[in-house]
């Protein structure tokens, strides 16, 4: 999934439930969810001291002192290139540590896709700015973290994995005073970007110290044959890293480790040599250690970088196989329960086991199914809550690894839930394009799946069409809610509930297309039968007066906004209470209106209302609270237009007619 959204900076809102109101004073708009800003939001960033993020750290280092003294003397960016497994990341990483003294932030990014990157400057601006992880969206996160990376100097950021240099271009171009040490398999495209550091693998006196120092580690051990075992791996560090480590778990000698080497196949290439040493080391612990094969072809299937605890089959042994995998070198175990897993390993993970037949479901495809259960257990039903946002941060990168690595065609019923939370978790951090793209995924798997004619679909598609309008695909957008529309009509009847949801999804559609007199037509519409199926006063009717407004303001028909949103408002303390938190955001985006009226007074006195209602419901500090507060303050005394304009708003909220006066 790529990221998306973006824009001229104008904040808006046209979903049901949600009305923009008082750009200058710190509102964000997102779909039907409206979050009012913490003060942190509204001041400049400052980086707190001893801030680091470097995930990997080898336990084992030796050499590469010509190439940590040519990162030392540069100052423009490095691009470390050279095979899967030869120590790229090891190097960025010892390096980078080492900088942490007297660079701040030192910031390490997976930087295989543009969302990863994005992904990673969010996470930077969040560990910049704690109070706005649960607040702005990523791409707003990005932003912050990108303007203050070209404004400050003394900083390290490591890109790791680049695919692709266009997917860092917007980063190096913007980046300003700061380090970028950028590691790669792609071995052109670099020129004009920076440094390119080739890094070969290890000569043979320094491939054999690394091999002493993981084989003895945990005790003295033979090494006679070292040199012969690490010539065979083609001195490439992970190959002998892994080898050692299990010679030194089983004390086997590297002859006889080399001897097995030569039963499982040909000398072939370096990165060959790892699937060799793979092969031979999972099938003497296989013989041992249940779970330790299937388990590293699980992990496999995701992100090679902190796989949460909740994606592991919760089968008695796994932390025992997860002890011996870890011992031998093949996965990091990390403090928080998670586990890291070189990219080149998991790729010989993903690839059939021996002995599996084509076409009949063997360790691979097991595996495969079990990492889609998996994240079908660990993902969220719901949002709506911190605590689900943070659960869908931390997945995501897993879900897209995944996506990446199968065929759609394999898509099974457990997944389905699953692109369809991702679909909404994008969308609600304005990544619109990458939301697009999981729920025409989960579209197209439905249909599969389920049939062409059940109603999911239809609802699918109308989420589908959200996010295309807010993508900017406009056309597509209106062409799927249109479809949407007809196939709801049909199936449920005009007077439906969901056939409501979809023609208000068209209205949307139009209104984000710039077609706004349709968008109003439509909205009008939808609202007219509302209210006379469901009545003026249900909810669903209120959240379409809501809807309408956002029109109406964003037509310029400010007044008829603030008419609408008064009713809404109104009805919802009536129905909800006062102090539901729905009605509270009604009120607020009332009085927001009021300042988009020049009615200060009014405005003074709401906000100075809420505020007493917002610190004692809420909490001083909760985000509505805040907002209000700031939103009080940025009033000041006095009121420029005078009683009359009050006057001309009170007459129009409470019933007044275009181009009357009042009396």
């Amino acid at each position: 999934m790529s990221g998306g959204g973006g824009g001229d900076g104008v904040v808006s809102a046209s979903g049901d439930r949600s009305v923009a109101a008082g750009g200058d004073i710190g509102w964000v708009h997102t779909g039907d969810r409206v979050t009012a800003l913490p003060p942190a939001a509204l001041v400049p960033v400052i980086c707190p001291p001893g801030l680091v993020n470097v995930p990997r750290r080898a336990a084992h280092f030796v050499g590469r002192d010509e190439e940590g003294v040519l990162l030392d003397g540069e100052s423009e960016t490095v691009v470390i290139i050279g095979l899967g497994g030869v120590g790229k990341s090891s190097l960025a990483a010892r390096w980078a540590l080492r900088q942490a003294a007297h660079r701040n932030p030192v910031w390490w990014i997976t930087a295989e896709s543009r969302p990863d990157v994005d992904a990673g400057l969010a996470g930077l601006a969040a560990a910049m700015q704690p109070a706005l992880i649960d607040v702005l969206p990523q791409e707003a996160l990005r932003e912050r973290a990108l303007q203050w990376l070209s404004a400050h100097d003394d900083w390290l950021l490591v890109l790791d994995n680049v695919t692709d240099p266009g997917d860092v271009a917007d980063l190096l171009a913007r980046a300003g005073r700061g380090r970028i040490v950028i590691t790669s398999r792609t071995t052109d495209a670099w020129y004009g970007i920076g440094r390119v550091l080739t890094l070969p693998v290890l000569p043979a006196d320094e491939a054999v110290e690394l091999f002493t120092r993981v084989a003895t580690h945990v005790g003295p051990r033979d090494t006679t044959g070292a040199e012969q075992l690490c010539e065979t791996l083609g001195q490439l560090p992970l190959a002998v890293e892994i080898a050692a480590a299990y010679c030194g778990r089983t004390a086997t000698s590297p002859l006889d480790y080399h001897a097995e080497l030569a039963r499982s196949g040909g000398l072939g290439n370096a990165e060959e040599a790892v699937v060799r040493v793979l092969r031979v080391t999972l099938n003497r612990l296989s013989a041992t250690v249940e779970y330790a094969s299937g388990l590293l072809r699980l992990l496999g299937w995701f992100a090679p970088d902190r796989i949460p605890a909740t994606l592991l089959p919760p089968f008695p042994g796994i932390r025992e196989a997860l002890g011996e995998l870890a011992a031998h070198s093949m996965i990091t175990l990390h403090e928080d329960g998670s586990v890291s897993v070189h990219r080149l390993v998991q790729a010989i993970a993903r690839r059939p086991a021996p002995g599996d037949v084509p076409g009949r479901p063997g360790m691979r495809e097991r595996m495969r199914s079990l990492a889609e259960t998996a994240l079908a257990q660990a993902a969220p039903l719901e949002i709506g809550e911190p605590a689900q946002r943070e659960a869908w941060r931390v997945l995501l990168p897993h879900v897209e690894a995944y996506l990446r690595h199968t065929d759609p065609a394999g898509d099974g019923e457990y997944l389905m839930p699953v692109l369809a939370g991702a679909g909404a978790y994008l969308s609600l951090n304005r990544l619109y394009e990458a939301s697009a793209e999981a729920y025409e995924r989960t579209l197209a798997g439905c249909e599969r799946l389920f049939g062409p004619d059940n109603p999911l679909l239809l609802e699918l598609r109308g989420a589908l069409s959200e996010s295309l309008a807010s993508a900017g695909r406009a056309d597509e957008a209106i062409e799927m809610a249109t479809v949407t529309v007809r196939g709801m009509t049909e199936m449920l009847g005009a007077d439906d509930l969901r056939t409501f949801k979809a023609r208000s999804c068209l209205a949307t559609a139009h209104a984000k297309a710039g077609l706004t007199h349709r968008a109003i037509a439509l909205k009008e519409s939808v609202l007219g039968d509302m209210i006379r199926v469901l009545g003026p006063r249900d909810p669903e009717t209120l959240a379409a007066y809501a809807g309408l407004a956002g029109i109406y303001r964003d037509a310029d028909r400010t007044l008829e906004a603030l008419a609408l949103n008064a009713y809404a408002a109104g009805e919802m303390g009536l129905l909800l209470g006062e102090e539901d938190p729905e009605t509270l955001i009604a009120r607020i985006n009332l009085v927001g209106l009021y300042v988009g009226v020049g009615a200060i007074e009014q405005a003074r006195a709401g906000y100075t209302e809420l505020l007493s209602v917002c610190a004692r419901v809420l909490g001083e500090d909760h985000p509505y609270t805040v907002h209000v507060r700031e939103a009080l303050d940025a009033q000041g005394p006095g009121d420029p237009l005078g009683a009359k304009n009050e006057l001309t708003v009170e007459w129009w909220v409470h019933g007044g007619k275009p181009g009357q006066e009042p009396e």
